[in-house]
C-alpha cells in the first residue's frame, strides 16, 4: 500500500485531536488513517519543551520537507560533496566539466547537480553557470537565407528560361585543394549558353589565424 505524507491541513487536525488528550487509535480514526502512521508522525516530528513533547504543524511540516530534500541527494549527500560543486560553480565550472573531471570524490551527473541548482539544494544559484540559465537562441532562421525575395516567389518567367539575365548559381566541393579544400562557384545564363566559373578558397583554422596575428 503506498504512503501518503500527512498534509498541512491534517497536521492541523492531529495537533487539535493531540491537544485534547485523544488516543492514537481516536486520531487515526477521525483522520482516516493508521495508527502507526500517527504514532509515527508524532515521535518524528515533535518537538521538545523542557523534555516535554509537543506537536505544532508547521514545524512539523518543515522537517518533514527537510529529510525529503535529504532523500533526493541519495548516496551523494555529503557536505564533502556539496561543497566542492559550490566551489566548482563558483570558479565558473559547468555541471558537465564538474561531474565528468576526476577528483577522488565520488561525484553525482551533471543532470543531478543542474536539478540539486534549481531545487536549491546548493549555496550556487543559474546566475552562477556561464550562461547565467539562459536557454540559447536560435540564431537566423536555421541556415536559410533571409534577405532577399525567397525562390519560391520568383517570377514564372524564370522558368522559362526564355530571357537574358538570368542566372543561376551551384557550388561544387573540392576534397582536394592547397587550403584543405575549397569551392568552384558556377554561374549559368542558359539562354545565353554562357557560364562563368571560378574558386574559392576555404583556409584553415591555423592559417585565419597566423595571418590575423593571433597565434603566440
Amino acid at each position: 500500500m503506498n504512503y501518503h505524507h500527512f498534509t498541512i491541513e491534517e497536521r492541523c487536525c492531529l495537533r487539535e485531536y493531540y491537544v485534547k488528550g485523544k488516543s492514537y487509535r481516536e486520531i487515526a480514526r477521525l483522520l482516516g488513517r493508521n495508527v502507526s502512521s500517527v504514532s509515527r508522525e508524532l515521535r518524528r516530528n515533535c518537538t521538545f519543551f523542557r523534555d516535554i513533547p509537543r506537536y505544532y504543524p508547521h514545524t512539523a511540516q518543515k522537517k518533514s520537507s527537510l529529510r525529503s530534500s535529504f532523500r533526493h541527494r541519495g548516496i551523494f549527500w555529503k557536505q564533502e560533496v556539496l561543497d566542492y560543486i559550490d566551489e566548482k560553480l563558483s570558479q565558473t565550472w559547468s555541471p558537465e566539466q564538474i561531474s565528468k573531471t576526476p577528483c577522488g570524490i565520488k561525484m553525482p551527473s551533471f543532470k543531478t547537480i543542474y536539478r540539486w541548482i534549481d531545487e536549491r539544494y546548493l549555496r550556487s544559484t543559474l546566475k552562477n553557470l556561464r550562461r547565467k540559465g539562459k536557454t540559447r537562441k536560435r540564431l537566423g532562421n536555421g541556415g536559410r537565407f533571409t534577405t532577399g525575395k525567397s525562390i519560391r516567389k520568383r517570377d514564372k518567367s524564370v522558368y522559362n528560361r526564355k530571357e537574358f539575365g538570368h542566372w543561376e548559381a551551384d557550388t561544387v566541393e573540392m576534397s582536394r585543394h592547397p587550403y584543405d579544400g575549397g569551392i568552384f562557384i558556377l554561374l549559368i545564363d542558359f539562354v545565353a549558353a554562357y557560364f562563368t566559373a571560378f574558386a574559392q578558397p576555404v583556409k584553415p583554422a591555423s592559417h585565419r589565424l597566423a595571418t590575423s596575428g593571433l597565434t603566440g
